[in-house]
């Protein structure tokens, strides 16, 4: 297990949780990008889970297929020497073995989710990709298949969320386009601090193609648009167009002025923030669903508009647990009993929370 969390550690916090918070702000945003008129949170949090191990399984199958060619174990020598191959933790021939069997299971889980069809094209674009070296070549293919993928793991991780029950309507696969041409134009983000490692490989990525100062350039740019058209693109006011912009012009002027390694990999982090901040335009734009979730919430802790009540309730609630707790982690060896088998357990004292 640990191994198969090597293959795609990288990828976790920069790819695998914003699909999924993509899915999520998606789906809450109900009729204006699905089918689902009205939305249950709770019902869609229950599906997360399915919808992150689905989506985790395509990327584990990419990644394996990715990283097991010799040119791929040599690049990862230099830039990921943590990974299964080059660590030594897996032989290339048992990465071939381990998709053999991993290949029909996501299959049958995409037939199971009812999003088969994204992961057939998925399984496409990952043989595209990998085994007939389109990565190596030019990039703006390389650029091309890696944002057609992106598209596909949205619309796969917002299909697994929905279930088998509802679609996604038409301005929810405009806005998947949008984001595959986010992709498309910024994303090569991510090989400005690998240009080390692909040079190595033979690979014609952006940062070797163009150089270094141009790439750049074509990274902050577009990150500005793209800050621009997000908001644009759903009619949104001006905070929307502030915060977006705020947020890609961190990443813009970073590529541009921090040019180290260390900060080429901070910077490539927070560009995956900021794409998550793209993400959330739909919720703003209508926030109705997490709305009326918040106002059921606040309506059974402060019933009949008195807050006091049920805040004093959540407070002492959360105190016993607390006491609870320690009890339990004494009685386990972490402290000391009276003599007669007895302890001692602190008397508290609660007052009234006041808003």
């Amino acid at each position: 297990l640990h191994t198969l969390y090597l293959f795609t550690a990288n990828d976790i916090p920069t790819f695998l949780f914003p699909t999924t918070l993509f899915a999520l702000f998606a789906s809450l945003s109900g009729p204006l990008l699905t089918s689902n008129p009205s939305p249950s949170i709770l019902s869609l949090l229950s599906r997360i889970p399915l919808a992150f191990i689905i989506t985790w399984s395509n990327l584990l199958i990419f990644d394996v297929s990715n990283q097991r060619a010799p040119s791929a174990v040599a690049e990862d020598a230099i830039n990921k020497p943590q990974r299964p191959l080059p660590s030594g933790r897996i032989t290339p021939s048992a990465s071939r073995h381990l998709l053999l069997v991993a290949i029909p299971i996501v299959l049958a889980l995409g037939w199971s989710a009812g999003c088969w069809q994204e992961t057939l094209l998925l399984l496409t674009m990952t043989w595209m990709y990998n085994d007939l070296q389109g990565c190596d070549d030019h990039f703006l293919l390389r650029n091309f298949l890696i944002a057609v993928g992106y598209g596909l793991y949205s619309s796969l991780a917002l299909r697994a969320l929905l279930g088998k029950g509802h679609t996604i309507n038409s301005t929810g696969w405009q806005w998947i386009v949008f984001i595959t041409m986010v992709m498309f134009v910024t994303q090569h983000i991510c090989d400005i601090k690998d240009a080390e490692g692909d040079r190595v490989r033979g690979r014609k990525s952006a940062p070797i193609v163009l150089g270094d100062e141009m790439v750049r350039w074509t990274v902050a740019v577009p990150v500005l648009v793209c800050s621009v058209a997000g908001p644009w693109l759903f009619g949104l006011g001006v905070s929307s167009y502030l915060s977006t912009s705020v947020v890609g012009g961190i990443v813009a002027g970073r590529t541009i002025l921090c040019r180290d390694l260390k900060a080429d990999k901070l910077t490539w982090k927070i560009w995956a923030f900021w794409t998550c901040w793209l993400f959330a335009l739909p919720l703003v734009k209508n926030p109705e669903v997490v709305l009326s979730a918040w106002e059921a919430v606040k309506g059974m802790l402060c019933p009949g508009g008195d807050c006091s009540g049920g805040l004093n309730l959540v407070a002492v609630g959360s105190v016993a647990m607390a006491v609870k707790g320690k009890r339990m982690y004494d009685l386990g060896g972490g402290g000391e009993l009276h003599g007669n088998g007895s302890m001692t357990v602190p008397i508290l004292r609660v007052e009234g929370v006041v808003l």
